[in-house]
């Protein structure tokens, strides 16, 4: 599978959204080769979160649960479970999976995929993150389009200010290596005297190829005052397990 066809594909949607693309498809006679499209260049970051076989460490059908946890001083907090069930491995390596997104009225639905290269986890709450964003600055609703902007300062952020570093970890008894994946989207930004309560919001994802599912775990801080205070809001997306199941 190419990266092109990856973007193409099942659970492309968020993906898209995040790094801004439009991916044409060809309109029936191939095209002269100088009007292709320039190739894009992604960031190490980009590359790590997005252009990668995040399914290839499984080679059977599990469950991978993660669990949910949002904290803070800013306002209540909950707890909840998301799981991403891979019900089968394709014979080209690719997998048919379902996810549940949160439980209750906060389930987001997911429609199921025959075949996909995919973690959809990441890109999911991400997207939820800046409309997160756009409630948090603007509680009278006046700027519904808010999350747009955000979105393109997550995008910006991993292309160009997002650090990438070796990280060990633990899960289910083990050692893992992976990498970590640091960025500030709004700590430069020019308008973030909009928004300045939440402009100092840091992001960190931990992955692995090794892992199973590839993502490891997702946190999300937006600091409170003084050095060692609670943080208006923290969220943390965690593998919490790998089950079996049965085909």
């Amino acid at each position: 599978m190419t990266m092109t066809d990856w973007l193409r594909g099942p659970w492309s949607g968020a993906v898209m959204l995040l790094l801004g693309l439009s991916v044409a498809l060809p309109a029936g006679a191939q095209q002269d080769q100088a009007d292709e499209p320039e190739p894009i260049e992604f960031s190490e970051a980009e590359t790590r979160m997005w252009l990668t076989d995040q399914l290839s460490a499984v080679t059977e059908p599990v469950t991978l649960r993660y669990d949910f946890r949002k904290s803070g001083s800013f306002e209540a907090g909950f707890e909840d479970e998301v799981r991403f069930v891979i019900e089968k491995v394709n014979e080209d390596g690719s997998k048919a999976a379902s996810v549940q997104f949160f439980s209750g009225e906060r389930q987001f639905p997911v429609p199921p995929v025959s075949n996909t290269t995919v973690n959809p986890i990441l890109k999911i709450y991400l997207q939820g993150d800046v409309y997160e964003m756009n409630r948090l600055t603007d509680p009278e609703g006046a700027a519904r389009e808010r999350w747009r902007y955000f979105q393109r300062r997550v995008k910006l952020a991993l292309a160009e200010t997002a650090e990438v570093e070796p990280h060990t970890f633990e899960f289910d008894g083990r050692q893992w290596q992976g990498h970590v994946i640091r960025f500030q989207p709004y700590v430069n930004d020019p308008k973030r005297d909009q928004f300045e309560r939440f402009a100092d919001k840091r992001y960190e994802v931990i992955v692995s190829d090794d892992l199973p599912g590839y993502i490891y775990r997702v946190e999300t801080v937006v600091p409170g005052d003084g050095e060692n205070g609670e943080p208006l809001i923290r969220e943390v997306l965690e593998l919490d397990a790998i089950e079996s199941v049965q085909e």
